[in-house]
């Protein structure tokens, strides 16, 4: 499994109320994220041509309140996979094109690195070497999360989880179907289990890879991370408009 604390497991009472709505928080989380990306992006850009201007403390904070926005979305993600896994291997709220690039219910980690190599061109010869680590490890954790899901696709195809599958068909309630099949549920938690482990790996690789960065470094990777988010959602939109795909997938 991949190395880390796991994501919360237990969530609250609240978590568990059926008026919750994962979609409804990701609309004003990504608005809350649209302000705090112009906030670091305007700190970067208005001292680019003199980043000692930029105080470490000052860094410090702005890095913090990013991390702690992505906690939150992680939060409520887990309490999303306690009550419906199964969604968020396919969320209506993504456009086709963000769908096009889910890797267990999310981004891939390895990303992360790519974003460094492309926005952060000061890089020691220490920080170079630590990254490289860092890459090889989080393919070799990539591969532990696929060989889990694979081992779960597998069961997919065996007759009791088949025949439970289509008896489920029939039904209409399919909370009311579960809590009466063993392989159902089965399915559920190996799912949820696989998700926790692939979102694990993506916040235990932020974090190195932010400790790797200094804190100037952070902040402009910080940027692009945030650019690669919005641009991925809008022009996935705008693609989906052109296309006249009129789906939830667009809000």
């Amino acid at each position: 499994m991949p190395s880390g604390t796991p994501i919360s497991s237990h969530p609250s009472s609240t978590s568990s109320s059926t008026t919750y709505s994962f979609e409804e928080f990701l609309r004003g989380w990504g608005h809350r994220l649209e302000l705090l990306s112009a906030e670091i992006a305007a700190v970067v850009e208005t001292k680019l041509g003199d980043e000692n201007q930029i105080q470490e403390l000052e860094a410090r904070q702005l890095i913090a309140r990013a991390l702690g926005h992505f906690e939150e979305y992680y939060e409520h993600k887990s309490r999303a996979v306690y009550l419906d896994g199964y969604s968020l291997f396919s969320p209506t709220w993504c456009s086709s094109l963000e769908f096009s690039f889910l890797w267990v219910a999310g981004f891939r980690p390895r990303v992360l690195l790519h974003l460094v190599a492309d926005s952060v061109r000061d890089l020691t010869p220490d920080q170079t070497r630590a990254l490289d680590r860092l890459k090889r490890e989080t393919r070799k954790n990539e591969k532990m999360v696929e060989d889990e899901l694979a081992r779960i696709q597998e069961t997919i195809g065996a007759p009791p989880l088949m025949d439970a599958i289509r008896e489920a068909a029939w039904l209409t309630d399919r909370q009311s179907f579960e809590a009466t099949s063993e392989p159902i549920l089965q399915l559920r938690e190996a799912l949820k289990a696989v998700i926790a482990n692939a979102d694990t790996l993506r916040v235990t690789t932020g974090a190195k890879v932010a400790e790797i960065l200094n804190p100037i470094q952070c902040l402009r990777f910080l940027v692009a991370a945030f650019k690669l988010l919005q641009g991925m959602k809008s022009c996935g939109i705008e693609r989906d408009n052109l296309a006249g795909r009129d789906s939830q997938r667009n809000t």
